[in-house]
This record gives structure tokens, C-alpha cells and sequence, in this order.
């Protein structure tokens, strides 16, 4: 008999000498437009286990000073603050990059000042059960021709559960202000 899938799902190759099968088509779901507040860091809970992406839009983001802001994932056993592998940089035409290894979060590099105030993206990518790819660009719109990115990997032991935005990686520095949107993508890895 005919097999015409359901409404919304798409034919996907399952490779050569397979027949096609039907899935459900990949969407992208847009969140709402949040204030970061004032305080040390916000939680994103994540409840879905078919995103395959989540893109994290910030505008106007501003640090207390001093120290460097950063993303970091957790699951049931809460936030991890560990076993990053990330590689945070900036550069501008007036110095040479500048580059730091980060172990304990997807960190940024060159961002501590009071004065900075930014917009920028950060995405996570599922590479595979629970492994994440991060990535992030930001650029300083007070003032400067400096651009900011970090790119890394962090595996979790279950389900990726919380996205925390910290304002320091020691809780010591808070948020002055700014926004950010959760852009959610599902699909199958």
C-alpha cells in the first residue's frame, strides 16, 4: 500500500542501498526577548531532548568590571564547571590576538570592563548524544574595532538540562544589563 507520512514530515536518505524513510522536518523555534537583570548569572532551562542547536542572541550586555563573562551547560547533577575545551581570542587592528585556553566554562576572553557594552551570539551545536560544540562572537558597541569569539567542545554525562550565562567565573561580579533570545532548533543527530 501507499505510504504518504503524516503532515509535516519529509523523506531523509538513510544512505546508500536503503530505502528512503520518513521524518519529521527540522523547525527552529524563537524565544522571547529576556532581560540578563542584576544579578550574578541566569539559568536557560532546556527541556527538549531533539534540539540539535540552540542560538543564544545578547544585545547591550554590560559586566560590573573586571573579570570576563561566560556559558556553561549543566544536566540533572547540575552545572558543570569543568572539562571544557575551549579556546577564547579577540583581536583588533591595533594589537596582536590575543588567545586563552579555557577548561572551566565557554569563556571569553579580553570582555572584563564596566565599560564594555556588547552584542553577539552564542551557539551550541550536538555533535553526538551529549557532546556539544560551543561557539561565540561579540563585538563592543560603545566603542571599538575589537572582535571577540571562542569556539570548543563540553560532553555531558545526560541530558544537557540548564545553559548558565554567568557574569564572572566566580560569582564575584554581577550584571549591569542586557537581553537574550533563545533560538531553539530540533532535528535528530
Amino acid at each position: 500500500g501507499a505510504n504518504y507520512g503524516t503532515s509535516g514530515q519529509v523523506l531523509t536518505s538513510q544512505g546508500s542501498g536503503s530505502a528512503v524513510q520518513w521524518a519529521t522536518a527540522s523547525s527552529a523555534t524563537s524565544g522571547t526577548y529576556t532581560s540578563v537583570g542584576t544579578g550574578y548569572y541566569k539559568d536557560i532551562t532546556t527541556t527538549s531532548t531533539n534540539i540539535v542547536k540552540y542560538d543564544i542572541m545578547f544585545t547591550g550586555v554590560s559586566i560590573g568590571g573586571g573579570m570576563d563573562w561566560q556559558f556553561q551547560l549543566g544536566d540533572s547533577g547540575g552545572v558543570e564547571g569543568s572539562g571544557y575545551e575551549v579556546v577564547a581570542c579577540y583581536r583588533s587592528d591595533n594589537s596582536s590576538p590575543q588567545t586563552e585556553n579555557r577548561s572551566d566554562a565557554f569563556r571569553w576572553t579580553g570582555t572584563g570592563s564596566g565599560g564594555f557594552i556588547m552584542d553577539g551570539k552564542f551557539s551550541l551545536t550536538r555533535i553526538h548524544n551529549n557532546k556539544w560544540f560551543g561557539e561565540g562572537q561579540l563585538v563592543r558597541t560603545e566603542a571599538g574595532a575589537t572582535l571577540y569569539d571562542m569556539w570548543g567542545t563540553k560532553e555531558l554525562s545526560g541530558a544537557l538540562t540548564t545553559i548558565r550565562i554567568s557574569s564572572s567565573y566566580d560569582d564575584s561580579e554581577v550584571f549591569d544589563g542586557g537581553h537574550y533570545k533563545v533560538i531553539e532548533y530540533t532535528g535528530t543527530v
